[in-house]
């Protein structure tokens, strides 16, 4: 039976982290960030995990970095875990978008219908996207803990998934910085159960 742990990445840092390869921010996490993902270890630590997923971002790994390292399992980089690609809006003001793409702005704010971000994807492709890369890793960890380390979107795009519910009801999902979702295999209905969802180890005012 497999189990996921998914995990949305540690506090980012703020600023200009433009990455031309990724064609989105790829800001590393910040101080409040490390002390986050520092805590991942002791929820961990006694789960039968044997291997770690991480997205293209580099926030993915350095949220997991302690965790392999206490673990000795080397992160697999795995593009498919990378964000909803939102395409050219990526970083432009609300009111930008809303000249530039009042259809997208429109259905953004509608939450009923599905719809593609200009030059980047629909949820519809990314909800795919992560589904198959969970099939995928179901057949080869088939009676392991794996655990995956993604970003908000794409995490509430596999709850849609999971719960069986249209992609533009994800925005009904929050999800916590390090916030844990687990869901396990369930081999006689052939369907994943949801164990726990946006599981936080720490106060979010916390700041040793």
């Amino acid at each position: 039976m497999t189990t996921c742990y998914i995990i949305r990445h540690a506090e980012k840092a703020k600023g200009d982290f433009y990455n031309p390869r990724l064609r989105h921010q790829d800001e590393p996490i910040s101080q409040i960030g490390q002390e986050q993902a520092l805590k991942l270890w002791s929820y961990l630590c006694d789960k039968q995990v044997t291997a770690l997923y991480v997205s293209g971002y580099q926030r993915t790994g350095q949220t997991i970095e302690y965790v392999a390292k206490q673990s000795g399992i080397i992160p697999v980089v795995d593009e498919p875990l990378n964000e909803i690609d939102n395409g050219c809006i990526e970083g432009l003001a609300d009111q930008a978008i809303q000249e530039a793409y009042p259809d997208i702005w429109k259905a953004y704010h509608g939450r009923n219908v599905d719809f593609r971000f200009p030059e980047g994807e629909t949820g519809e492709e990314a909800r795919r996207r992560i589904a198959d890369f969970l099939e995928e890793k179901r057949r080869v960890h088939s009676t392991e803990g794996i655990v995956l380390v993604s970003h908000e979107g794409l995490i509430r795009l596999l709850m849609c998934h999971i719960m069986n519910i249209p992609v533009y009801n994800r925005w009904n999902f929050h999800v916590d910085f390090c916030g844990i979702m687990e869901i396990t295999y369930q081999p006689d209905y052939e369907a994943w159960k949801l164990i726990r969802f946006n599981q936080k180890l720490f106060s979010l005012n916390h700041h040793p």
